[in-house]
């Protein structure tokens, strides 16, 4: 793995949870569902709603938007 982040000029500390973590956020913020998010990760849909889903706080109020219309 360190061979690797420094071959992609990533920082010196860069481990494996680093860019899992920034590829779980990544998709959510996308808004890739979650069940999709937790399926590629390996984990379970509660796991991403627990530590990733204050990055989707504004999915009830867009969803109830869309509704209003």
């Amino acid at each position: 793995m360190k061979a690797a982040a420094a071959a992609a000029g990533l920082p010196a500390g860069t481990v494996l949870y680093t860019l899992l973590h920034s590829t779980i956020t990544d998709l959510v913020v996308g808004g890739l569902d979650l069940l999709t998010v937790a399926q590629l990760s390996g984990t379970c849909v509660e796991m991403i709603e627990k530590h990733y889903g204050h990055l989707r706080a504004d999915h009830a109020a867009e969803a109830l938007a869309k509704l209003a219309l």
